[in-house]
Order: structure tokens, then C-alpha cells, then sequence
């Protein structure tokens, strides 16, 4: 009777770990290494900018959530090239660096881009900047830069309120349109410089508060016609968060109030509020003699 028991608790936990063994291997396959799927993969979208299309399923930016999203774009069919072997293009970041003093800084981003077919139909570089946490930009400066014709076009979503704090805010992307022309194919970099502004940051022991940004989405995509909502777009994509050389972040410390020095600032802010508390009664009683010094005279 007890051997009986014992093989049936062995042969109960064999199946319980062939179970799990089963489920973990379905889960592996679904969460795939995104950089080698995405590469000279194409997506569809029916929207003029991809973060549009993003923005009406989801509510707020996600890692995660966002590779998932561009999984379920794929295009049913391969883009058209004499060759199918022959990748239409690739990319890889030369230059990424933040310059500038204060809470305002550019973000500056050089690419490398090599089309190895003039003729495609992919005609609009479009760089997708997920920003992190403490960091936005903002919409009307870069509506002014487009006017200036930096960019073909530019969008922000996400958090677009500039006045929240770091810690009560949520995370933006910037979406910017590049047109490629002829010369491009040449010469091949392109450059754009990208203005940021930091949020107020929480306490820290430190008193900096440190944001990295990580590599750029990089897609290729043709024209958008304008008033032809039903037209789908197509993307190729070239990087998804990252570049194929390997470039560091880039990090920018941002000056917050150090969590130490709270008590002091509370008691001097308490000080300054009595003692000018005081000097009010003061001068109140003040005036209010001289008053009636006044008074006395005239009377």
C-alpha cells in the first residue's frame, strides 16, 4: 500500500513537471529575440505617424507593450526587390550625445544610413524616440523647428503635460519624420538635434537624478498620402531600440534636492514665515498708533 502511494506522488510529480516544462518552452517561443525578428522586417500601418496607431490601442508607452504592437503590424507580404537576398537598407548610429547647461538640453543623434536600391519606395526616415522618465519635449518648440524645415515632421504623444513632476508623470516619444532624397543615397548621415527639457525630479541622496536614453526605432517608410485614411503604409524597419555597433547610452544628470537637506529648508522656510508673521503685527500696530497720534492732534 505504501509503495503504492509512493509512485503515484513520483509519477504525479513528473507530470506536474512536464507541465511546466511544456508551458516554459511555449513561453520562450512567444517572447523571441525582437532584434533578430525585426531585422528588414516590414510593418503596415494605417496612420501618418506610427506612434498614432500605437496610441489608439494602448494608453500609456510600454517597452513590452510596444514590441507587441509591432508584431501585430507585420506586413503579410515581403517588400518587392530584384533581389530577395539583398537587404533594401541598414543603419547604425555614428554620433549620439546630450549638450547644453541647466534643465535644457539637445539631445544630438547622427545616422548612418546605406539604401541599396535608389529606386525603393521607401522615402521618409522616421526616428521614434521613446524618452525615459523626468524628461519631455516640448510640442510647440519643435512645431517651430519644423516650420524651419529641421524635420519633414514631428509629432509628440504620450504625456504631453509639461507642468507635472517627474514623479507624477508618465513617459512621452517623439516621433520625427526625415525626408530622404537623392543626395542621401550618396552621402548617407543624417543628423538632427532634438531640444529637452527636464521635469522636477524627487529627492535623492546625491541630489542629481539620473535619466538614460536608450538608442532610437529607426523605420524607413514610404510617402503618406495625404486624405487617404484606408491607404496602408509601409515600414521597413532597421533597429528597434538599439544599433548595431555598440554604442553606449546616453545619460543625463539631472539636479534635484538632496533628501537630507529637507529639514533644514523646512525649519528656515518655518522661520521666515513667523518672522514675517511678526514683522506684519508689527508694522500693523505700528500704523495703527500713528493713527491715532494723528487723531489726537487734529482733535
Amino acid at each position: 500500500m505504501g509503495s503504492q502511494r509512493r509512485r503515484s506522488v513520483i509519477a504525479l510529480i513528473f507530470i506536474c513537471c512536464a507541465i511546466s516544462s511544456t508551458s516554459s518552452d511555449q513561453v520562450g517561443t512567444n517572447y523571441r529575440d525582437s532584434h533578430e525578428f525585426f531585422d528588414s522586417d516590414t510593418i503596415c500601418i494605417s496612420d501618418q505617424y506610427i506612434m498614432e496607431s500605437y496610441f489608439t490601442t494602448y494608453t500609456s508607452l510600454d517597452d513590452s507593450e510596444f514590441r507587441n504592437f509591432l508584431l501585430l503590424q507585420q506586413c503579410s507580404d515581403k517588400v518587392p526587390t530584384q533581389d530577395s537576398n539583398i537587404v533594401p537598407a541598414t543603419s547604425f548610429i555614428q554620433h549620439r550625445n546630450i549638450t547644453g547647461e541647466g534643465s535644457h538640453r539637445n539631445l544630438i543623434t547622427s545616422i548612418k544610413l546605406l539604401l541599396h536600391h535608389s529606386e525603393s519606395q521607401f522615402r521618409e526616415l522616421v526616428i521614434v524616440e521613446r524618452l525615459p522618465l523626468g524628461v519631455f519635449a516640448d510640442p510647440f518648440e519643435l512645431q517651430s523647428l519644423q516650420q524651419r524645415r529641421a524635420f519633414s515632421d514631428v509629432s509628440v504623444f504620450g504625456d504631453t503635460n509639461l507642468e507635472l513632476p517627474s514623479f507624477r508623470s508618465n513617459r512621452s516619444v517623439v516621433e520625427i519624420h526625415v525626408e530622404i532624397s537623392s543626395r542621401n543615397y550618396e552621402n548617407g548621415e543624417i543628423s538632427f538635434k532634438l531640444p529637452l527639457h527636464a521635469r522636477y525630479q524627487p529627492l535623492d541622496d546625491s541630489g542629481y537624478s539620473r535619466v538614460e536614453f536608450g538608442e532610437p526605432d529607426l523605420f524607413l517608410c514610404s510617402s503618406h498620402v495625404q486624405n487617404q485614411r484606408r491607404e496602408r503604409r509601409r515600414c521597413l524597419v532597421l533597429s528597434i531600440g538599439r544599433s548595431k555597433t555598440e554604442t553606449r547610452s546616453v545619460f543625463w544628470d539631472i539636479p534635484a534636492g538632496i533628501r537630507g537637506h529637507t529639514e533644514y529648508v523646512s525649519a528656515l522656510t518655518f522661520a521666515a514665515a513667523v518672522f514675517s508673521a511678526f514683522s506684519i503685527l508689527v508694522a500693523s500696530v505700528l500704523s495703527s498708533k500713528g493713527e491715532s497720534c494723528k487723531n489726537l492732534k487734529q482733535s
